[in-house]
């Protein structure tokens, strides 16, 4: 498998993490106790800041040179890219909702509750076909002038949660998936830690 493919895999089981944190969060709704909203708002934050702005068009540039190769896979590339346009959207509705519910804002917790719930399920499925459908394809199918091509079509930005330097505001996320993993690691900056 292409060094692409396998940080994209990294990506998605980052992202996992990440999903699986918020919904931790909303079940505490459950239980009638107060969950961390701002936390939960800088999750959703990031995830329509980072994948749907660098991961997403790099796959969308990835799949349509795949399709040069492999025409049959046109009708599920082209569900996958009107789906990362609807995991977009999701999520800047989920962002505004969560930014609300920080602020103070009233807003029924069920509703909030099934909103964090559909948008995880939904991207978490989506991931699932792209790495049992599409991403053995792309393996078998682009070369490395391909994958050159797909990143020089996409703007590169570092992760600002996973990438060699976590920016201030997502410190305390990747604490808490870091706890979460115990891998032991109190600082971003730790070489060992396990989410690097």
């Amino acid at each position: 498998m292409s060094a692409h493919l396998q940080k994209w895999q990294a990506e998605h089981a980052n992202y996992r993490k990440l999903l699986d944190l918020l919904q931790t969060q909303t079940a505490t709704f459950v239980h009638g106790e107060e969950p961390d909203y701002e936390l939960m708002a800088d999750i959703v934050y990031y995830m329509t800041q980072y994948p749907d702005r660098y991961h997403h068009p790099r796959e969308d540039a990835a799949f349509s040179r795949l399709l040069a190769h492999d025409p049959q896979a046109g009708t599920l590339i082209a569900e996958l890219a009107e789906e990362h346009r609807s995991i977009a959207e999701s999520g800047a509705r989920l962002a505004a909702d969560l930014g609300a519910a920080a602020a103070g804002a009233m807003m029924p917790r069920a509703t909030l509750q099934e909103d964090v719930r559909n948008y995880a399920t939904f991207l978490d499925d989506h991931m699932a076909i792209e790495e049992r459908e599409i991403f053995p394809r792309l393996a078998a199918s682009l070369g490395d002038d391909e994958w050159f091509l797909v990143d020089s079509a996409i703007h590169f930005a570092g992760d600002p949660i996973f990438g060699e330097t976590v920016q201030e505001r997502f410190r305390s996320i990747h604490r808490r998936i870091s706890g979460q993993a115990g891998c032991g690691c109190k600082e971003p900056a730790e070489a060992a830690c396990c989410l690097e």
